[in-house]
């Protein structure tokens, strides 16, 4: 008798999973059910506790098209339960998981059909193993690829590390180089610092004997000064404060002709054409002109023997006396113009001309130009130093020179220094196997615009009719994907959206035989992707340890 009950319990148990299981018999499972979770299914004493916990039912509910546990669990082979989940064992190709409402549901969605046998009709086929083959062809070049692309790779690994021992070798050279380059600006900046301090004391010793030559000249110019107002003051007889014809006519000094009378012409042409001058033309126009005059008159100056052979002639005690006589004034203005005379009034004629500027520029002095977009430049000449003086600025004009080339030259060591170890510090993969692609850029187009991507560098786009580049993102990190530390890269701090964020873009690495842009596009408003393809990326251990996984999968 217990034999028999035995034996009814065992038909039963086997007559569920006849009933809700496929064709093949390797671990007995509820349909639905995964080989992982078959344990789950187990039967004691013809009961079952819900996966949760929360019920025990018969071992014959499950899969009864009936919801007896509040998680579904009791019928993964049914779309019984909402939320719940359908195991598709999918032999000979990947087995996948479906939601549990698609059972039944008249769509071949297994490919082995397990989720429609309620409904034969619907003649869903099993396409399991023509899949696996397809699968295992394109698996097959992979392999190949990946095999190909890690031997390129290999040669990048190889000139990775090459640039990284060049690039060390170069900053460890120019840290020497910075060095003496520091200790060469020193030695130039203290040759620079003696050098300006002698060219300060030659320049000040300069100033100071100018500054006592124009003391000098500043005493001389007042007494040639004061000695016009005197003869202005002696003119103006009706002190009127003008000087006028009537009274230079009273000077029979001033006689050019030596008729014994001086005109009306003879007077205006001491007044600079004009019937009468104040102070400061007196002293500016007609003292300059009656000077010489008074000169001749009173034996200060004495004309050249050979100036007037007649008057030699007719006298020549004329030459000799130094007394004033009336044949004296007689002498023309013109005779004037002689070497003994300029150089016995040097100082006056500076004074003059000194006088006329300063009545020239009175106006610019007194009120200056404050028109609108009416600027004026006044540029002060460079004094002319004596030869020693302007031997010491050579010098110290040639220190400085050399100062600022040491400078320079130690400014382009230290920025390539940056530059440098901004690239060493940077993570080029690994075994540097990325370190190769830095330095170049690709470039995709599609209908709108042509995409660039400098890898390490930037990122950017542009229209196909031309206009401005935008700048997408500028080299940011690695971003790991899963496993795969070196899957993406990113790329931020790109052009802002109008009203929007900073444009971004990732960069997604895929094995191949050449490196290139494959795809573009924007998932995301001012995020972008980019499918990119380089033997760098062609790890075959990785691939290697995928290939064994999906390999258990099937």
């Amino acid at each position: 008798m217990l034999r028999n009950t035995v034996l009814v319990r065992c038909f039963k148990v086997m007559l569920i999973f006849t009933i809700t299981r496929t064709a093949f018999c390797d671990v007995p499972r509820p349909r639905g059910v995964s080989l992982m979770h078959a344990s789950l299914y187990y039967p004691r004493d013809e009961k079952w506790v819900c996966l949760d916990g929360s019920k025990t039912i018969n071992f014959l509910q499950i899969n009864d098209d009936y919801c007896d546990c509040a998680d579904g669990s009791d019928e993964p082979g049914t779309a019984a339960c909402p939320g719940g989940t359908f195991h598709c064992d999918n032999r000979g190709y990947r087995y996948k998981y479906i939601p549990s409402s698609r059972v039944n549901d008249g769509i071949c969605d297994c490919c082995d059909a397990s989720d429609e046998y309620g409904y034969p009709d619907t003649q869903c086929l099993n396409t399991c193993a023509a899949l696996g083959r397809a699968e295992q062809e394109l698996r097959k070049r992979a392999a190949e690829i990946h095999r190909q692309g890690s031997a390129k790779r290999s040669e990048m690994i190889t000139k990775g590390k090459q640039l990284r021992a060049e690039r060390e070798k170069r900053r460890a050279d120019l840290e020497a180089q910075r060095q003496q380059q520091e200790t060469l600006k020193n030695e130039k900046e203290e040759i620079k610092k003696q050098a300006e301090h002698e060219e300060n004391e030659a320049i000040e010793l300069f100033k100071e004997l100018q500054r006592e030559k124009e003391s000098d000249f500043s005493n001389t110019e007042a007494s040639l000064r004061q000695d016009a107002t005197d003869n202005f003051l002696r003119y103006d007889v009706n002190k009127d404060g003008f000087v006028d014809i009537v009274e230079l006519q009273l000077d029979v000094a001033l006689d050019q002709d030596r008729n014994g009378v001086v005109t009306v012409e003879e007077a205006k042409y001491f007044l600079d054409e004009r019937d009468r001058v104040d102070l400061q033309a007196f002293i500016t126009l007609s003292w300059p002109r009656i000077k010489p005059m008074q000169m001749l008159s009173q034996g200060i100056f004495k004309p050249p023997v050979d100036m007037d052979p007649e008057v030699g002639e007719k006298n020549p005690e004329l030459l000799n006396d130094n007394q004033g006589t009336e044949e004296k004034h007689s002498q023309t203005y013109e005779e004037t113009k002689s070497p003994e005379f300029n150089e016995d009034i040097e100082h006056e004629s500076e004074y003059e001309a000194d006088e006329e500027a300063d009545a020239e520029g009175a106006y610019e002095e007194d009120e200056p130009n404050v028109g609108v977009g009416s600027v004026t430049e006044v540029s002060t000449p460079a004094p002319e130093y004596d030869p020693e003086t302007q031997r010491f600025i050579n010098l110290a004009n040639e220190a400085r020179n050399a100062y600022a080339d040491a400078e320079r030259e130690l400014r382009d060591i230290d920025q390539e220094l940056n530059e440098l170890k901004t690239q060493i510090s940077k993570d080029y993969g690994p075994q540097d196997e990325y370190s190769t692609l830095e330095g170049e850029c690709f470039k995709f187009e599609d209908r709108e615009y042509v995409y660039t991507l400098c890898p390490f560098d930037r990122t950017s786009q542009q229209p196909i009719a031309g206009g401005t580049e935008t700048t997408l993102g500028r080299w940011d990190q690695w971003v790991a994907d899963g496993k795969n530390q070196y899957a993406q890269q990113k790329y931020s701090r790109g052009a802002s959206c109008w009203n929007g964020p900073q444009r971004s873009a990732i960069v997604q690495f895929k094995c191949a035989l050449e490196s290139k842009i494959t795809a573009v596009s924007e998932p995301n408003r001012c995020e972008y992707h980019f499918d990119f393809e380089t033997p760098s990326a062609c790890d075959e251990a990785t691939f290697m340890a995928t290939e064994k996984r999906l390999r258990d999968e099937l």
